[in-house]
């Protein structure tokens, strides 16, 4: 086992504490001063969970200030609480020192940098140009320009290969001191000394704002209009249109002004700038005598964002300001009702609409009611009254898996041969044709449902490939045909393409296989890597700890790549980043040994490991969800409001935040790995436990709750495992279970 994985519990506890210092102080600062006690309490309760780890809570409570676990309540200023927190995390960090550097010497954990931590020790003359770095670094995100500049003036010839780097962040020392005309020379050095630098962006708007600064406000208004131009990122670009609203106003421009700031209001509506804008617009009609009126068309605009935005709520309150209703405007109406669970008034607006899409989501109705006939019934409609519809084949075979699942094999029969002859070249005509095959397989024919999945083994489809292998072994394996069957699973088993269906044919056969895969392998042995400027700036950025910066040079370094290869080394760098969901979208796709190690992540591991621990869960399991539910993605965020790694609904998390004892605990406190994790934890445990252990039917109850599977259990209570999957009514569902099952499958065989 190598050292990734016999790290010791020494450094297991340094690197937790380490972690939830850092998670702490983002915790703290992520919104200055915003609901300054949550944050703080937030970041205690991360300290306390990591000290738990070695039992030192009770010794160390009072000493780190905590005192009462019980929440504050006080709402003194929070320039006091923000001291009180000083205090503590300067204790931790003194004692935690020597942890500290034994930390940064582990060669296995490549930390995001705590510049908290850093700046409290003494930075010594002989200091090397890398830790002179990241101090100066350290200093100028802190606010310490002074001390930043000074360490970084020079840099430039010592660390050659991240020079625009130190320019960069000297300027905004410089900035930050008031030096605007340094600042600016510093900038420029860098569009100029630099042109291919991944600052140029930052370094333009870093300008911009510095010509606004000294009064220049046409030269900053035609920056940001090109800036704004060429920027594709929405919250980036609202940004700059609120810099562009500002920069016309200083010029006296107000009517171009208060047109701007509106635009900002109607198509950035999840900016943070947004209620200001409209603030502003009327604030200068107000005192310049400007006429401001918000119209209908401005309303549905902004509408028509928060509807794509999944605002429900604020979609619905500006589209019922519109007073003519289109058959669009109603149906957004409606399906945002459905949304909200107001169905009765969903269905009264679609009822009024004649189009195939008011029938599918009629349908969505009567299913979300439980009237799985109904629903089948409107969507036989669909191909009936619009034959044309890019809707009618999806419709169709909705409607005969809906049949299907109620066991009226007959009827699913008709509609799927129906679907096949009507719409051959659809994307559904193939699953139709399978699920031909599957019904008779129900039904007990298994000699018809053998040459139907046998026909299917060759598809192009790799899913229904090895769906319809896995199912003909299955057949072979019932009429008593054991060798052929297992040589099918052996077969399965040994694809170099991870899916469910290898993952049980493994299970059939009673064993799964190591994959001896290093993280540091390097599969290309036959050519000589070019050394490419760009990956060395990224792997020195990461060495430093500064994952943002590198995920610039690592972006631009993934428009440059050729072949595999390099593919690999940008996945490789994500990896090393914590970019964990940029380098899965690329690994995923190679098949190489060391993509599945790239592909299958284990993100979080500190984290993971300690609340898997603490739950007694399976923490391949927790990985998997995590990998399936957000990419690691910590800020992700679904259509449904699910929030975080493990994607927990507000409601679910606050409940579970209750059984566990987290005080203080607010819905922000989801977007923070440690808290996510283990509410997700928790959570996953408590289904597990409700299902008696039983996995995929606790894998099923997370994604479509407990109600759903009690539903599908009573139906479908005869059925075997791998059978029950197949049909649970929701295809959403049931390729859910079939993911993260295949991911338990690949992290057993990884890392077990």
């Amino acid at each position: 086992m190598n050292k990734h994985y016999s790290a010791n519990i020494f450094f297991q506890f340094n690197s937790i504490i380490l972690y939830s210092l850092l998670q702490g102080f983002y915790c703290h600062c992520k919104h200055i001063c915003g609901a300054c006690t949550e944050r703080i309490e937030c970041a205690q309760y991360k300290l306390r969970e990591a000290i738990s780890l070695l039992g030192l809570l009770r010794p160390l409570r009072f000493a780190l200030g905590f005192g009462s676990l019980a929440p504050r309540n006080d709402q003194r200023d929070c320039l006091f609480h923000a001291a009180g927190f000083s205090t503590t995390t300067t204790f931790i960090s003194t004692l935690l020192g020597i942890l500290v550097s034994l930390y940064l010497f582990n060669s296995y954990a490549l930390a995001e940098i705590d510049c908290q931590s850093l700046v409290q020790l003494s930075l010594q003359d002989k200091e090397n140009p890398r830790e002179k770095y990241k101090k100066g670094y350290c200093y100028i995100q802190l606010g310490r320009f002074a001390e930043g500049v000074t360490i970084l003036s020079g840099l430039e010839n010592e660390l050659s290969v991240i020079a625009d780097y130190v320019s960069y962040y000297r300027a905004i020392g410089e900035k930050g001191l008031g030096n605007l005309t340094s600042a600016e020379e510093q900038f420029q050095k860098v569009l100029t000394n630099y042109p291919t630098s991944s600052l140029r962006k930052k370094t333009l708007i870093q300008i911009a704002e510095l010509y606004s600064n000294m009064g220049e406000y046409a030269k900053a208004e035609n920056m940001f209009r090109s800036l704004y131009a060429d920027e594709s990122d929405p919250l980036v670009r609202a940004s700059l249109l609120n810099d562009i609203g500002e920069s016309l106003e200083r010029q006296k421009k107000y009517k171009e002004a208060v047109n701007t700031y509106k635009e900002l209001w109607i198509e950035f509506p999840e900016s943070r700038f947004s209620e200001g804008a409209l603030a502003k617009a009327s604030q200068i009609s107000e005192r310049e005598g400007l006429p401001f009126l918000l119209n209908e068309s401005d309303h549905l605009r902004r509408a028509e964002r928060l509807f794509k935005l999944t605002k429900w709520d604020s979609a619905l309150k500006y589209f019922d300001m519109v007073s003519k209703k289109t058959d669009d405007v109603k149906l957004k109406t409606a399906i945002i009702k459905y949304r909200v669970g107001q169905l009765d008034e969903a269905s009264n607006i679609l009822v009024g609409i004649s189009s195939p899409e008011s029938l599918f989501w009629m349908s969505k109705i009567s299913l979300k009611l439980g009237r799985d006939q109904e629903a089948a019934e409107i969507l036989t409609q669909i191909p009936l009254f619009y034959p044309n519809s890019d809707m009618a084949p999806e419709a169709l075979y909705s409607a005969a898996r809906l049949y299907q699942v109620n066991l009226d094999f007959k009827k699913a029969l008709e509609l799927y041969d129906l679907l096949i002859r009507t719409y051959p070249s659809s994307e559904f005509a193939e699953d139709a044709a399978w699920n031909l095959g599957w019904v008779h397989y129900r039904n007990g024919r298994l000699r018809e449902a053998l040459v139907t999945f046998s026909s299917f083994t060759n598809s192009e489809s790799p899913n229904n490939s090895a769906r319809a292998t896995y199912w003909k072994a299955r057949i072979l394996e019932k009429m008593g045909r054991k060798e052929e069957a297992i040589n099918i699973y052996e077969s399965l088993a040994r694809s170099d393409n991870p899916t469910y269906y290898s993952y049980i044919a493994l299970k059939k056969l009673g064993s799964i296989p190591k994959l001896n895969i290093s993280p540091n392998s390097n599969t290309k042995t036959d050519m000589v890597k070019k050394v490419n400027p760009r990956k060395s700036k990224a792997e020195l950025l990461i060495e430093l700890g500064t994952f943002d910066d590198a995920i610039l040079e690592i972006l631009e370094l993934e428009k440059e790549v050729t072949n595999t290869w390099d593919l690999m080394d940008v996945s490789r760098l994500y990896n090393r980043a914590k970019k964990f969901n940029h380098s899965i979208k690329i690994a995923q796709d190679i098949r190489l040994p060391e993509a599945y190690w790239l592909s299958y992540p284990k993100g979080f591991n500190e984290i993971v490991r300690l609340h898997s621990g603490k739950y007694q869960a399976d923490e391949f399991i927790v990985y998997s969800i995590i990998r399936e539910e957000s990419r690691f993605q910590d800020d992700a965020v679904s259509r449904s409001g699910a929030i975080g790694l493990m994607q927990l609904i507000p409601d679910t998390g606050r409940s579970t935040a209750q059984k566990v004892g987290i005080s203080g605990y607010n819905t922000d406190m989801l977007y923070i790995p440690i808290v996510n994790i283990e509410l997700g934890t928790a959570y996953f445990q408590e289904v597990l436990e409700q299902y008696n252990g039983v996995v995929y039917l606790a894998i099923a109850s997370y994604n479509a709750g407990p109600h759903n599977v009690a539903r599908w259990v009573e139906k479908l209570n005869n059925l075997e495992v791998d059978e029950f999957i197949e049909e649970i009514p929701y295809q959403e569902t049931r390729n859910y279970v079939k993911r993260v099952l295949r991911s338990y499958g690949v992290y057993k065989a990884i890392y077990d």
